[in-house]
């Protein structure tokens, strides 16, 4: 499976519009922005599959997830707030909000390094797969021969006494509690 695969990318690029107008329109609702309506977040979302798609021809490294995560939660919010149907005051988004731009920074960041994750474990699934699979499967099974090392010394048998011979061991029965009175000094 290549990275110009028509059906990796566009599955890379759901995920990818489904994360994004998913944490953003809830961010809207839970900010106050009010719920985003159904048509407004299929907008938002073909346009993110678009994009994603039209990026996503090769595997992409942390900066440009992280950078089209944080672009695209900034659109989307834009889009959400100018679709939203209660007018606000006026110069209400005009100015700048350093609550709510440090709560889009924190969760853009954590949601590009989450998708950045998982962008890294499908293409090490996928270059896993590929691996040739003969030498893993020869090494799995013990056909090829392993070098042991040597033990520097040896191990000695234990030796059981004769028929009839017991050994005596010295301290063998435990007592608890003070010493005989014989044994006190």
């Amino acid at each position: 499976m290549s990275p110009e695969d028509p059906v990796l990318r566009a599955v890379r690029a759901a995920c990818f519009a489904v994360v994004c107008v998913g944490v953003t329109a809830g961010g809207h609702a839970f900010a106050g922005g009010g719920a985003v309506g159904p048509g407004v977040a299929g907008v938002g979302g073909i346009g993110a599959l678009g994009v994603a798609y039209l990026v996503g021809g090769r595997e992409l490294g942390v900066r440009a997830v992280l950078g089209a995560t944080l672009g695209a939660q900034a659109l989307l919010h834009l889009l959400f707030s100018w679709a939203a149907p209660v007018i606000p005051p006026v110069g209400e988004h005009l100015h700048l909000n350093v609550g709510m731009g440090v709560v889009h920074l924190v969760v853009g960041l954590l949601t590009g390094w989450w998708l950045y994750r998982g962008e890294s474990a499908l293409w090490l699934m996928l270059r896993l797969w590929g691996a040739p699979s003969v030498p893993v499967l020869r090494w799995m099974l013990g056909v090829v021969p392993v070098r042991v090392a040597t033990p520097l010394w040896t191990v000695v048998a234990f030796e059981e006494p004769a028929v009839g011979r017991t050994r005596d061991v010295a301290g063998g029965i435990a007592r608890r509690g003070p010493p005989e009175a014989a044994c006190a000094g």
